[in-house]
């Protein structure tokens, strides 16, 4: 294996393949996906910690009503927000399984094919 391959399960590809990989349609319409998919996620996370954590600092009246004994709003939220991070966890490893793994097998495939042929 000369220096200007990378060995890949078993597989040599030359690095200027991984270039031309990158900047290929098919590696574009990967990233876009993911952006679509992340984008969203990572504002719904912020605004709910964010939101949580102004709350905390200026509304505390508000989250020290109580909602079941001596469970108050704040404990609520903040177990909401536990269970808002799994839960996009969650979403987020289905989309990646279904949507970004095929058009990444598409992405590497391409890769090793242009790469084989040097």
């Amino acid at each position: 294996m000369g220096d200007d391959a990378v060995k890949l399960s078993g597989a040599d590809v030359a690095t200027d393949a991984w270039i031309e990989g990158v900047e290929s349609a098919e590696f574009k319409t990967l990233i876009d996906a993911k952006q679509r998919s992340i984008v969203p996620m990572i504002v719904i996370y912020m605004t709910g910690y964010m939101g949580l954590s102004v709350l905390a600092g200026f509304g505390r009246g508000l989250l020290g009503i109580k909602v079941l004994g001596a469970v108050n709003l704040g404990f609520v939220l903040i177990a909401g927000n536990y269970v808002m991070s799994w839960l996009l966890a969650i979403v987020y490893a289905r989309i990646s399984a279904n949507r970004h793994d095929p058009l990444v097998k598409v992405v590497v495939d391409k890769a090793r094919m242009s790469g084989s042929g040097r």
